[in-house]
């Protein structure tokens, strides 16, 4: 028997024998046991800094149901639920707990770490009728920050006892804590809105075009007073340019033979016997 549930059972025992204001200190103790037990669990782990008094609300995808979850701390006040959910169709529906901190598991990979509560409260019609339990999962997200959790599926089983240990709410939790230190060479650019680096550069270049053609514009007509096309600025420079660029384009994509400049092409017309000058004329 561990050390944990002889010391529930002594709580139970005190709260029987002793009066109302021992048990109730008593259960206050109790939880800042677990809270501390679960805090040690996570000492040293990678959301170590996750771990705080903070509770993070949010729904599933359908906006049914409203989670409250906290990281060694209790979702609701004077209780050592952890993990809790609350029907938001029926107003009148009471909050289950999914899992309590002192079914507190942690399991820990590269990248990747589980947090689970257990002993949350009992099904009623599947599962067995057993206790209802989180599972979060921490995975890497070199962008995520902190991150927030996020209901994936209440994954449930028929009332067969031996596919119990089946029924849990998974939870999972894209945050960049968890990532390992080293990137493997890998230069990983981040930004706020979760555009990439290609589309990060083109957005840059064309902010860099517009700002170009405004303030060359505005210097040629105000400054160098230019007008018409002479405003834009360094036009023949892009003259230029242009010319170049449908030249080649001509070179590459010509289907026919190409023209003879008109330099080149014989002057054809009538002789002089037939433009009826004179000799004096023609000297």
């Amino acid at each position: 028997m561990s050390l944990l549930k002889m010391y529930r059972i002594a709580l139970v025992c005190l709260c029987i024998l002793a009066p109302l204001g021992a048990c109730e200190s008593s259960k206050a103790l109790f939880e800042e046991s677990v809270t501390a037990q679960c805090k040690n669990m996570l000492k040293d782990s990678p959301i170590s800094n996750l771990v705080s008094d903070k509770i993070y609300t949010f729904t599933d995808a359908s906006n049914e149901y409203e989670y409250k979850l906290g990281i060694c701390a209790s979702a609701v006040a004077d209780s050592k639920t952890a993990v809790t959910q609350r029907e938001l169709v029926n107003e009148k529906s009471r909050t289950v707990a999914v899992g309590r901190l002192n079914g507190t598991h942690v399991i820990r990979r590269e990248d990747y770490l589980e947090l689970s509560y257990y002993y949350g409260d009992m099904y009623h019609t599947h599962c067995a009728g057993t206790h209802r339990t989180a599972r979060i999962v921490f995975v890497c997200d070199p962008c995520g920050g902190k991150g927030q959790p996020r209901l994936v599926e209440e994954f449930l089983t028929d009332s067969d006892a031996s596919s119990n240990s089946h029924c849990f709410y998974l939870f999972d939790w894209a945050t960049s804590d968890v990532c390992s230190k080293s990137s493997n060479g890998r230069l990983i650019i981040c930004s706020p809105t979760g555009l990439g680096p290609g589309s990060i550069f083109i957005i840059v270049l064309l902010s860099l075009a517009v700002a170009y053609v405004i303030f060359g514009v505005t210097y040629n007509r105000f400054v160098r007073h230019a007008k018409g096309r002479e405003q834009f600025p360094n036009y023949s420079f892009w003259v230029v340019c242009g010319d170049r660029i449908a030249d080649g384009c001509d070179v590459l994509c010509r289907s026919r033979p190409p023209s003879i400049p008109m330099k080149q092409i014989p002057s054809v017309g009538r002789g002089d016997h037939q433009l009826d000058l004179s000799e004096d004329d023609i000297e």
